[in-house]
C-alpha cells in the first residue's frame, strides 16, 4: 500500500513539474513581435481616428461609406504605441510587462499578454476571442486560452479577467468606435470593418 501511494505521488509530482515547464515556455509570438516592432521615427496609423471617420460614414443600407481593412501588423504596432503599463509593485524586479499582441485568424482573435521574467525570459498567457453581433450589440466571447504552451478551456482563463478588464478600460475609445460598425469580420491577418447596414 505504501509503495502504491509513493508511485501515485511520484506520478502527480511528475505531472505537476511537466505542467509548470509547459506554462513557462515562451509563447510562439516571435513572428508577431518582429512584425510589430517600430522605430521611434516609424509612422503608425492612428486607428482610433480611422475608426471614428469610418463610423461617421454609415449612411443607408448597403450604400455610402465603405468597408476598411486593418492589418494585423498595423493593429499590433498601434497597440505597442498606445499601451504602456506596468505590473504591480510587488513584482518589480521579478517581472516586467512586455506588451500585447493580437493574432487575427478567421472568426477569432488570439490576444497574447506578455511579460518578461527575471533576466529576460519571455512568458505570457493567451486568450482566444470571438466577436458576434446579437441584435444591436456586439458580444465578445472567450473561447479558450493558454498559459505559456498549456492550452486550457475558457473556464480556466478566469484569473486573466482583471488583466483583460484593464486592457479593455485602456482601449475604451477604440472599442467604442469599433462597435459603432455594423459588421466586424475577423480574417487571416486582418479585420474588415463595415459601417454600412447589410444590403437586403
Amino acid at each position: 500500500m505504501k509503495l502504491l501511494r509513493k508511485i501515485v505521488l511520484l506520478i502527480a509530482l511528475s505531472a505537476l513539474t511537466g505542467a509548470v515547464w509547459v506554462v513557462h515556455r515562451s509563447p510562439p509570438v516571435d513572428a508577431l513581435r518582429a512584425a510589430a516592432t517600430v522605430a521611434p521615427t516609424d509612422s503608425v496609423p492612428d486607428l482610433l481616428d480611422q475608426l471614428r471617420q469610418t463610423a461617421m460614414k454609415r449612411t443607408g443600407r448597403g450604400k455610402g461609406g465603405a468597408a476598411i481593412e486593418i492589418s494585423e501588423v498595423d493593429l499590433n504596432r498601434y497597440l505597442a504605441r498606445r499601451l504602456t503599463t506596468s505590473l504591480p509593485a510587488q513584482l518589480k524586479g521579478i517581472a516586467a510587462f512586455d506588451g500585447i499582441l493580437v493574432d487575427l485568424q478567421p472568426d477569432q482573435a488570439r490576444v497574447h499578454l506578455l511579460w518578461v521574467l527575471g533576466a529576460g525570459h519571455l512568458s505570457g498567457a493567451s486568450v482566444d476571442l470571438a466577436i458576434k453581433r446579437q441584435g444591436d450589440v456586439f458580444e465578445v466571447e472567450v473561447l479558450r486560452g493558454s498559459y505559456g504552451h498549456l492550452a486550457l478551456p475558457r473556464g480556466m482563463m478566469r484569473p486573466l479577467a482583471p488583466a483583460l478588464d484593464r486592457v479593455a478600460a485602456a482601449l475604451k475609445p477604440e472599442i467604442d468606435a469599433l462597435f459603432q460598425m455594423n459588421q466586424v469580420k475577423l480574417l487571416e491577418d486582418k479585420m474588415v470593418l463595415d459601417p454600412r447596414f447589410p444590403a437586403s
